[in-house]
Parts: structure tokens; sequence; C-alpha cells
């Protein structure tokens, strides 16, 4: 399991094009595993997770918190903050086969991937009157970060998918001397998945990322603040 935290600057924009680490493994003559026909099934979960709020930080302990995943620019101070972890995680299931010459062939007959949001949430600065103009601005710009973590993931699972179900081809059978090797041979053929995916999730990460910053950036701040300095009615 891998948990990336990101927080309220965030991009999506990177194409779907990674270098894939794991060697082919399609079985060739001699192999003792390529009587066997099997094909591996792609099992592509996802969560958004549950959006939480805290009010319990001041804008000092916003912006050192900011500060802390390098979000908050030099001189610039935090009264809001989204927070959102990107879970994942390879599971492989394999069948235990015996081949015509007794070789043992372990086969990847399935794969569980996982990549979705854990624990998104959304903090404000808790001397910020709730019923102020300042406290409805900062609500609607957190809740827009949220809502481009949502649509990123909508628009990269399909193409998660599809890059995953190209590649499951690459890890094929292993033939192993006992039954008691049978669990290494398994994780071995689970990390060559993983090498296959994380470039995918890092590109995921680094997108939203890039999304995610189109909001935090000097030009859009002012413009938030002028919105209730001259009374002007918040966008929905």
């Amino acid at each position: 399991m891998k948990n990336l935290y990101l927080t309220s600057i965030f991009c999506i924009c990177v194409s779907l094009s990674p270098v894939w680490a794991a060697e082919s493994a399609a079985p060739t003559a001699a192999d003792p595993c390529a009587e066997f026909r099997y094909k591996t099934r792609l099992n592509l979960t996802t969560s958004y997770g549950k959006l939480r709020y805290n009010l319990g930080y001041d804008r000092q302990a916003l912006t050192r918190l900011g500060q802390q995943y390098g979000l908050i620019e030099s001189g610039m101070f935090a009264s809001g903050l989204s927070l959102i972890g990107i879970d994942w995680s390879v599971t492989l299931n394999t069948v235990t086969r015996v081949a015509a010459d007794d070789s043992i062939c372990i086969l990847p007959m399935s794969l569980d991937v996982f990549v979705g949001y854990q624990d998104p949430t959304i903090y404000i600065d808790r001397a910020l009157n709730r019923e102020s103009c300042s406290y409805q601005l900062v609500l609607r710009h957190e809740h827009q970060h949220q809502q481009v973590a949502v649509a990123a993931l909508e628009y990269f699972l399909p193409r998660v998918r599809a890059e995953i179900n190209a590649r499951l081809d690459a890890v094929g059978p292993s033939n192993v001397a006992s039954l008691s090797q049978t669990d290494a041979a398994t994780a071995q053929m689970n990390r060559k998945y993983i090498a296959l995916i994380e470039p995918l999730v890092d590109k995921f990460k680094a997108t939203l990322l890039h999304e995610q910053k189109k909001l935090d950036n000097r030009q859009n701040y002012e413009f938030e603040s002028s919105i209730c300095q001259n009374k002007t009615p918040i966008p929905k």
C-alpha cells in the first residue's frame, strides 16, 4: 500500500505514457508452463473518500501546515487548505498448476488494483465568522480544489485501466521447483506489476498537482479578495 499526501495546490497535465519497468515474460516453446491457457483479469476499483471539514486551526497554523507541503509562497498566508491522500495498492491472485513434465507453474489469474483518495479534508481558519463573505469565499475556493480532484480521478481512471490492460501479459507464469516457493514467486510477480503501475500513479499525482495550482496563484487570489472588498456576489 502506498500513500502519497497532497494539499490544496495541485495540477493535471502530463500524458499517460509510462516507461514500463517489468520485462516481458511471454512463454517460449521450451517453457513448461506454455501448455496452460489463461488470461489475467484486471479488477480496478476506486474511492473518492468522505469529505471532512476541520475548523480547529488558526491562520498561522494553517500557513505552517501549507508550508510543510510546499504550498505556501514566501510572504503569503493560508486562510484555508485542502488536503487529500492518493491511495493505491496492487494485489496479484495466482493459481498453481502442474505441467506434463511435473513442473510447478504459478499462473497470474487476476490483478486487483485500487487507485483513489482517502481522507479528503477542508481546513478553514477558525477565526473566520461563518456568516462572513471571507468564510464563504474560502469555503468556495477549497470546494473547487476538491472538485478538481474528483474530476481528475474520473478522467484518469479509464486511461489507467486501458494502460494496465495493455500490459497485463508483460508478467507471465512463474516456474518453481517446489510448492514451498509459491508465495515467494507470487510476491515477485506482484512486484513486477507494481513496477508497471507506479509510473501511472506518479503521472496522475503530477497532473493533479498541476491542475490544482491553477487555482493557487496571486492573480486568482487578488481576484477572490476583490469579491469581498467590492461586495460582489460570490460566484456559484
